[in-house]
């Protein structure tokens, strides 16, 4: 008669005169995850996780009979039912290194009720041996003809349950060697673990005689497909007590299926024979991982991702007709293009995809228009116009006619007067007169009517100007100053309107110049923009006053709505409160003029 799980020869007579107790404390689970799950959910391959990726696994696991006791021929289970959740992370900070972590918990286990034979029920849940574990690959599949070879050390914490057969009494350490290789559309790998764990002595006295529980040689092997979205592996797991001859063996066969990129399912099931403690009479598995699912591939193989619904490319899913032409990736010449199964997939020739297929295309190689037989459109100075419709024939043109804008003043050359000089739009692109012939400007010449100098804004050496002319406004040395909470403007400021009213005098070309007042945000905003307002148009009467043309003159109050600066700090709020004269020129409109001004 098979046994799975440990013997336990117990004498019953004497039993039965005996108060239950446990049986001494070890961890009975034989499931081993493989964090990183490279081809294989239990066994290691040796191949790791690319550099960066990382999976995170939930696995519910069912066994039956894992630990039975044999009493006159009879089978009764120490533990018969025991379902366990296992939790595990595994991360490649480097190609070479794949860190892993791995918590099980026993959610629920019972057995035979053997307390009339002196032995204790086991506590039916508890927290299982946790495992860190680092792996270091040597050869990877992805560099080198041989295969995946890697090693790794694992320590398990005695942090279990020791009444639910759940910890050892030390700490446990695996060496272990894994090497595998993919062949086509399989992998075949082998992984030998070494158990080592405190020892549980045999022991005999008139109750029981148990053996002994110790280091141990592990086993794995798997065969397991590559190149699919849903995969099968077949995994038998084998152990070799070192301290006693009872060995044992399980089989396990079950699916994986991608979800998602970073979604995956999976399932085993499976039996065991032998009598190794831990070693179940059957097992089921599921579980699901999230993270890093999709396995690296090699050049030659499928990829798993090879679902509508999943981002792939036309060479790893060589079965697939991704352009919808019914003719397979493999055999498409233009896998990616809709085309004729008579053409290997490709739509019909046309080598410089202008339209024309190349028997009528007049122009094959080069990218043309139906208006010239597929033939590039005439264009000598490669300005896309025509050279039938250019104006500037020999130059690359800017504008709808072909024509360029040489001195960047936005005057096209074909209608700019001054074609090689930056001038104004309203003067033909030619530059405004210069009324004292001192090479500067009238419209940045604060003293248009004397000859000056550039470092003194136009004006002579001798003079010191109060403001200074730009081209978007009058700028002012000093600030205009008002009576407070008045619109009465301080006599100090007289001097400095008095220039403002001389600088725009002197150059008629500006027919427009706006007054703007500011203030800080002290105060009502309602208030604060009357006021304004009212101090704009008590400026613009002193220039009137000052023979200014009142038709060149516009006042406008902004109050606190356009800070130039922050109001949380006095010096900010003082260059908020701020008399501006900005330039209007014929091209540009009052708005455009105004917010040029203002940063």
């Amino acid at each position: 008669m098979r046994v799975s799980g440990a013997v336990l020869v117990l004498s019953a007579a004497t039993a039965m005169a005996q108060v239950p107790q446990r049986l001494n404390g070890f961890e009975l689970e034989r499931l081993e995850l493989n964090p990183g799950a490279a081809g294989s959910l239990l066994v290691g391959t040796g191949e790791l996780l690319p550099e960066g990726d990382y999976r995170l696994s939930t696995v519910v696991h069912y066994q039956r009979n894992p630990l039975v006791l044999a009493l006159g021929g009879q089978v009764m289970p120490v533990v018969g039912d025991r379902a366990t959740l296992h939790l595990a992370a595994a991360y490649s900070p480097l190609s070479w290194v794949e860190m892993g972590v791995q918590l099980p918990v026993v959610a629920f286990q019972q057995g035979a009720d053997l307390t009339d034979r002196g032995i204790a029920r086991p506590r039916t849940a508890g927290l299982a041996t946790p495992t860190v574990s680092a792996r270091l690959g040597l050869l990877s599949q992805r560099e080198s003809p041989w295969g995946d070879l890697a090693l790794e050390m694992s320590v398990g914490a005695p942090l279990g349950s020791t009444p639910a057969f759940a910890r050892d009494v030390g700490l446990r350490y695996a060496p272990r060697l894994m090497a595998g290789r993919r062949f086509g559309k399989f992998r075949l790998a082998l992984d030998t673990r070494l158990l080592l764990r405190p020892t549980i002595e045999a022991y005999a006295d008139r109750e029981l005689a148990l053996d002994e529980i110790g280091n141990e040689v592990h086993l794995g092997f798997v065969a397991a497909t590559v190149g699919w979205r849903l995969r099968w592996e077949l995994d038998v797991r084998g152990v070799v007590p070192l301290a006693q001859q009872r060995k044992s063996a399980e089989v396990l066969v079950g699916p994986r299926y991608l979800m998602t990129p970073s979604t995956e399912v999976f399932a085993l099931a499976g039996a065991g024979v032998g009598s190794t403690p831990g070693t179940p009479l059957f097992r089921v598995l599921v579980g699901a991982a999230f993270g890093s699912v999709i396995p690296p591939r090699l050049e030659d193989e499928s990829g798993v991702n090879c679902g509508a619904d999943l981002p792939h490319t036309a060479e790893e899913c060589p079965w697939m007709d991704d352009d919808g032409d019914e003719v397979f990736n493999g055999v498409d010449q233009c896998p990616l293009e809709k085309g004729d199964p008579e053409r290997q997939g490709c739509p019909i020739k046309d080598a410089d995809e202008d339209g024309f297929e190349d028997g009528w295309d007049d122009c094959p190689k080069e990218r043309g228009e139906s208006k010239w037989q597929g033939c590039p459109m005439p264009d000598e100075d490669g300005d896309k116009i025509e050279d039938e419709l250019d104006r500037c024939p020999g130059k690359v043109g800017t504008n709808e006619r072909g024509c360029p804008d040489q001195d960047n003043d936005e005057v096209d050359d074909d209608v700019d007067r001054c074609p090689a000089q930056a001038g104004r739009k309203d003067l033909q692109g030619c530059l405004p007169p210069d009324f004292d012939q001192d090479g500067i400007s009238n419209l940045v010449d604060t003293c248009a009517k004397v000859p000056g100098t550039t470092e003194n804004w136009g004006c002579p050496a001798h003079e010191v100007p109060l403001v200074f002319l730009t081209r978007k406004k009058i700028e002012l040395a000093d600030e205009v100053f008002f009576v407070p909470s008045q619109a009465r403007i301080l006599e100090r400021s007289f001097p400095l309107l008095n220039w403002v009213a001389k600088v725009i005098i002197e150059h008629p070309e500006v027919p427009l110049v706006v007054v703007e007042v500011h203030t800080d945000n002290r105060g009502n905003p309602l208030d604060n923009k009357q006021r304004s307002q009212e101090r704009a148009e008590a400026v613009r009467q002193y220039l009137i006053d000052h023979k200014v043309s009142p038709e060149r003159l516009e006042a406008r109050g902004y109050g606190q709505d356009r800070p130039i600066d922050t109001n949380a700090t006095a010096v900010g709020r003082e260059n908020n409160r701020r008399v501006e004269f900005i330039v209007v020129l014929p091209h540009q409109g009052r708005d455009e003029a105004s917010m040029g001004g203002n940063p």
